[in-house]
């Protein structure tokens, strides 16, 4: 397995350090000494196991024999007990090392098992044996000669093998390779990281691991792979390590790997070798035997640069995998089978880190004494890309200047990109073309506006484009939601103008497109201000929204042509493009509305409110809806509560409130928003319905407390009406406001007469007059009309009886203000009407309204 020149100058380090305190301990004992005492038990028969496994059990067990089975750890240890035996500055100078005991432990560590080095390994190790050196250089002498020889040939570490005296790895067999990233150290990632070996827990039996060329997908492999091998935890019994990378990047030009695996087949039979010899390879079908060994084994079978042999065997492969083994990919292009973590460039931090460990190591002089904000600069104009780090620092090293490499990267950029490029469908690339023209954050709504796509077309567009990390999926707040919209990636932004310039005819008709979604939307938006309570305005916030309002405006076109399931599936639609703009559910829920399916309808309100619950709008039709019909007015009040406290809203809200506050009982309230509403100086029309609905309040709340005997409520009732009759302009006391105030003039009348408390008998006679005044300023012939109860009706003949003043009228059906209030004429509801007397018959009534 190759090293790498930064596990190898480690070794030759940690090797010298050994070998001084193993000769310090043998300076520092005498014959007298016993080999036990000096080591103590446990130390003694662990030196002693592994002499025995190197030269057998014959040999004498001497502290001589033993000492060189001495690891770091235990040689320091061991020294520490004789310190007293050293000269003064060798005492000083081993305890200055002891701070740094267990971190070069841990580099000695990963250096003898072959495990992932960390960034500040070689730097530890460094600091450690110069400062020990100043403290005694006479203690190390080894150390000192083995610094000098890699200052003067730093090369010459190449040439050694690392053996470190080490216990047998007890951690699974495995194939993993030495990992590419020691040069520098792994730098950053750890959440990452922990999220892959989170999902290879899991109960996902593929993980895969998403990225661009170079982005470092094979190193976090790596990384994961080895924190699983040495996992107490680990529930595999082997790691299998595949690769199937076909090309590496240089300075200069991409260089193809002669002996690349081709294809699936050329995979499977790589995997078989790995888990059984040659001979298992080359038996039969390579990928039955990989499934056989998978499922009498619990395999972490690990598929590096997956993207070179992508196709249906391979699908079918990891479809068919057996429950206990796992398979971790590492490619540029997702397969939609499997848990995926895709990787982002590095941040700024690690980027500038992993530049400065790059220009170090490589001893690159004109990058190490820049700046750090020039540095980070540089890195940010690389995107953050660990490839292109590496590539521009082996440029420069190269002698090439920074600033040339900064510009002229298409050499990267091909290795990065064109292998994916050719993946993608036609469909794909148009999206594709479209973001180049049309650049930034971009809706699934917008996307398939601009390039006529349907819903589905744009979703199986945009997921391909995912897969392939040419794009990039962000969440963009809303409001009270967060809108998903989607953009190209820097790399394949770059990729793509240098290699797939848009052509022109397509960049205008791309243009055009985004053109008239913005003349449109601008349009929509106007009406949204407008009149945003009307139902079949669309609320429209900003450009985000244009395309999915286009969408429901013609829905709601649709539902008025009669094509109802037509206008349900387009609304399905915009759905689907937009499935957290509330407006699309809205537009369904007034539809079921309007076709009288109520259960459907408040399905459809209930998303809605759920995307947007500080919607004013929304919350005054959802609550409207829930008031107007009947279905549950308490939370119905509530909604049209908030949209009031929300903005600033029409009297058309304050009189469904009004509504609410009658259907609950509680009138009083609804008269004090009837009251709200005339003071918003609404229409004539809304005005009108505002000093109905008042009065219908006022008579059924004093009808209510009368029959309590709460005769000073109902003063206090009456007295809130008439003070909202009286601030009414006179032209809107016609139809049923008129009517109200004669019905509460006369009950009035008729409490005068009942109270004993004169007080209240002055305070109605008063009321009664004043209302009576409102109706003279309007029509004096309006006090001529009556106010009685249905004494009975014949249906099948459409006449019926009014009691009034202890004389009956007859009326027809002819004879109401409006027929549709027939149905509620039933024996003893309230009635207003003109009597007259003009036939052999008697009285009659005309004009007649229902009172309730």
């Amino acid at each position: 397995m190759s090293s790498t020149a930064t596990r190898l100058t480690c070794f030759a380090i940690l090797s010298a350090i050994e070998e001084d305190l193993r000769s310090a301990i043998l300076r520092s004992s005498s014959d007298a000494d016993d080999a036990k005492s000096i080591l103590n038990d446990e130390r003694y028969e662990k030196a002693l196991s592994r002499r025995n496994r190197d030269v057998g059990e014959k040999a004498r067990e001497t502290l001589e024999s033993l000492v060189p089975y001495l690891d770091f750890s235990d040689a320091y240890e061991v020294l520490s007990t004789l310190k007293h035996r050293l000269p003064e500055d060798a005492q000083g100078a081993l305890s200055t090392f002891a701070p740094r005991v267990s971190k070069i432990t841990q580099v000695r560590n990963r250096v003898a098992h072959t495990r992932p080095m960390e960034v500040d390994d070689l730097a530890a190790l460094y600091d450690a044996v110069e400062e020990a050196l100043q403290a005694s250089p006479d203690l190390w002498p080894t150390v000192s000669a083995a610094l000098q020889r890699i200052e003067d040939d730093p090369a010459y570490v190449l040439g050694l093998t690392i053996s470190l005296v080490a216990d047998p790895d007890n951690a699974p067999q495995h194939n993993l390779p030495a990992p590419e990233f020691d040069e520098t150290g792994f730098f950053g990632r750890r959440k990452e990281v922990d999220r892959i070996k989170k999902a290879i827990k899991g109960a996902y039996p593929v993980v895969s691991i998403l990225g661009d060329g170079g982005i470092g997908k094979t190193s976090i492999a790596l990384k994961a792979a080895y924190e699983l091998l040495d996992d107490p935890k680990n529930a595999f019994d082997a790691f299998v390590w595949v690769s199937a990378k076909a090309t590496i990047l240089t300075a200069n030009e991409i260089q193809r790997i002669s002996d690349a695996i081709e294809s699936s087949l050329g995979l499977f039979a790589s995997a078989a070798e790995q888990l059984g010899g040659k001979k298992a390879a080359t038996a039969g079908d390579p990928m039955a035997e990989v499934l056989e060994y998978l499922e009498h084994f619990r395999v972490l079978l690990i598929l590096d640069n997956l993207e070179t042999v992508l196709d249906q065997r391979l699908r079918d492969f990891l479809l068919d995998l057996p429950t206990g083994s796992k398979v971790m990919i590492t490619s540029r292009i997702g397969l939609g089978i499997e848990n995926p973590v895709s990787l982002s460039p590095l941040s700024d931090h690690d980027a500038t880190r992993l530049m400065y460990a790059l220009a170090r190591i490589r001893d690159v002089k004109a990058l190490q004494g820049l700046p750090a904000p020039a540095v980070t600069k540089m890195v940010q104009a690389m995107k953050g890309h660990p490839a292109y780090i590496r590539w521009f620092v082996a440029g420069v090293q190269a002698g090439k200047r920074p600033e040339e490499l900064l510009r002229g990267n298409d050499l990267l950029l091909d290795y990065c990109m064109s292998n994916v490029y050719g993946y993608l469908s036609e469909a794909a690339r148009s999206v594709l073309r479209s973001m180049q023209v049309l650049p930034g954050r971009r809706s699934q709504a917008e996307l398939a506006f601009i390039n006529d796509y349907s819903a589905s077309e744009i979703q199986s567009s945009l997921l391909e484009l995912m897969k392939t990390n040419f794009v990039q999926m962000q969440g963009a707040s809303m409001g009270d939601t967060s809108e998903t919209t989607y953009h190209l990636s820097d790399f394949g932004k770059q990729y793509l103008d240098t290699r797939h310039a848009v052509k022109t005819d397509q960049r205008l008709w791309f243009e055009t497109r985004s053109k008239e979604l913005t003349e449109l939307g601008v349009a929509l938006q106007a009406e949204s201000t407008a009149s945003p309570y009307d139902p079949r305005t669309i609320d429209v916030k900003g450009p985000g929204d244009f395309s999915v309002a286009r969408i429901l405006r013609e829905a709601l076109r649709e539902y008025d042509r009669g094509e109802y399931d037509a206008a349900l599936v387009t609304c399905r639609e915009a759905q689907t493009l937009a499935p957290v703009y509330h407006e699309s559910w809205r537009v369904e829920a007034f539809m079921h509305t309007e076709m009288r399916d109520s259960n459907a309808a408040r399905a459809a309100y209930e998303r809605a409110i759920e995307l947007a619950p500080e919607s004013p709008t929304l919350n005054y039709f959802y609550g409207a809806f829930l008031v107007s019909d009947g279905i549950d007015p308490q939370l119905g009040l509530g909604l049209l509560q908030k949209a009031a406290a929300l903005a600033d809203v029409p009297p058309s809200v304050i009189l469904e409130i009004t509504w609410a506050h009658i259907q609950l009982n509680d009138f009083e309230s609804a008269v004090t928003s009837a009251a709200h509403a005339i003071s918003l100086r609404p229409s004539k029309e809304d005005a009108a319905v505002a000093l109905a609905m008042g009065g219908r309040a006022a008579v059924y709340g004093a009808l209510k407390q009368r029959g309590e005997l709460s005769h000073d409520k109902v003063a206090e009732l009456v007295e809130a009406f008439v003070e909202l009759a009286e601030g009414a302009r006179i032209e809107t006391l016609r139809g049923e406001g008129a009517d109200r105030l004669l019905q509460l003039s006369v009950l009035c009348d008729d409490l005068r007469e009942q109270v004993d408390d004169d007080f209240l008998a002055g305070s109605f006679d008063n009321f009664s007059a004043r209302l009576r005044d409102r109706i003279r300023a309007l029509d004096s012939d309006l006090l001529n009309r009556r106010i009685g109860t249905i004494k009975n009706k014949n249906p099948e003949r459409m006449f019926g009886f009014i009691r009034s003043w202890r004389s009956d009228y007859f009326f027809h059906l002819s004879n109401l203000c409006s027929q549709e209030e027939w149905g509620y004429l039933v024996e003893g509801v309230a009635v207003a009407f003109d009597p007259v007397d003009d036939g052999p018959r008697g009285e009659r009534a005309i004009r007649v309204r229902w009172l309730g």
